[in-house]
């Protein structure tokens, strides 16, 4: 008997076979304090994503690490620019990605984006949209479609004849959960249901002079190095299960059109309690902003630390000490514009915030 039962856990190793179709609900879902550890392959070579239908069989054995990407789902109520984003109740970071913040919402009906923020040329970025992951249950052809516009950022210039700056954006989703069956890769066997994901973004980057918004004309676009019009497509198949040991896409594929297969990402083992270390980074404030004269920054805690002042070509224009809870800087020297404060550690060399303020006259 004893012999037996060791036979049968050999075979079957971590996850359930599925005889039937699963449902997915927010309950089989990562949530508050949980990590996933994945492992990631860029160079997946030849492998597609296999056939569509009932009862499927998916073998995913041959890929090759190249790295492994840590999520962690933790209060997004420390994030950076969290105050600008709003519905969310859970966040997540990634450590293959140290800059860059996602606000989710988790919910019974499912699992959506709704916003982001990451830091770019030392300046904090905050994007708030909609995007869905996951609908809730999901089972064998649960599908949605969804289109979305918006301003997902707008900034004041104030140089060069521009007053603002903002980038709207198109989002087409379609999502069909086209299959069921069991998919196995390193981490297991499991009983799973597949959803067929197409995104497609269209983003406008727009400039406001003369008391109209226009799309940036070519020779701007091409002095700052950005396109007027973006667009782009991604093709995601996610597999996900209801066993506990996962609550995460078991595996996870980003596709062409045509069908290659450009990076498969899977779920390395099961998720595990994270450190939630944005509790340990100190909060910042400025004010008054605008400002005219002096603004002051105060922050919970700071310690041998800089703040270094950008104009908005990236051009420092002055630097002071910060090692006290609140610092004053006078600013009634520059001219009125669009400027940018880092805060860097002196021994680590880390930026532990930054942000801007706009000079009035």
């Amino acid at each position: 008997m004893k012999k037996n039962l060791l036979s049968l856990v050999t075979l079957l190793g971590v996850g359930v076979i599925a005889n039937a179709q699963i449902t997915i609900n927010d309950t089989h879902i990562v949530g508050m304090n949980d990590a996933v550890e994945q492992s990631v392959d860029t160079i997946p070579g030849s492998i597609t994503i296999g056939p569509s239908g009932a009862n499927q069989t998916w073998s995913f054995t041959t890929m090759t690490e190249r790295y492994v990407d840590t999520l962690t789902f933790s209060n997004h109520t420390g994030f950076p620019g969290a105050g600008s984003i709003t519905g969310a109740n859970l966040g997540v970071t990634s450590s293959a990605d140290d800059s860059s913040w996602t606000f989710l919402n988790k919910g019974t009906s499912g699992l959506f984006v709704v916003g982001q923020s990451f830091y770019q040329d030392a300046q904090l970025i905050t994007l708030e949209y909609p995007s869905t992951i996951v609908t809730f249950p999901s089972t064998m052809g649960t599908n949605y479609a969804g289109n979305w516009w918006g301003i997902i950022f707008q900034q004041y210039v104030g140089q060069g004849g521009i007053d603002s700056v903002r980038m709207t954006r198109e989002a087409i989703t379609s999502s069909n959960v086209d299959a069921w069956g069991n998919v196995t890769t390193s981490f297991g066997t499991f009983a799973s249901i597949r959803q067929n994901v197409n995104d497609v973004t269209i983003d406008t980057i727009w400039l406001y002079q003369s008391g109209s918004w226009n799309v940036i004309d070519p020779f701007t676009a091409s002095m700052l190095g950005v396109d007027p019009i973006t667009y782009d497509t991604i093709n995601t198949a996610r597999w996900w299960t209801d066993d506990p040991n996962s609550k995460f896409p078991v595996l996870e594929m980003e596709f062409e059109n045509d069908g290659t297969v450009n990076s498969v990402t899977w779920q390395k083992s099961s998720p595990f309690v994270g450190v939630e270390e944005m509790n340990t980074k100190p909060m910042f404030s400025l004010y008054p902003n605008p400002a005219k004269d002096v603004i002051n920054i105060s922050t919970d805690k700071i310690e041998n630390s800089i703040i270094t002042i950008f104009d908005i070509t990236g051009k420092e224009i002055k630097s002071i000490d910060f090692n006290t809870s609140n610092v004053t800087l006078k600013i009634n020297d520059l001219d009125a514009g669009v400027y940018f404060y880092a805060v860097t550690n002196r021994t680590s060399g880390k930026v532990i915030q930054t942000n801007k303020f706009i000079v009035t006259k």
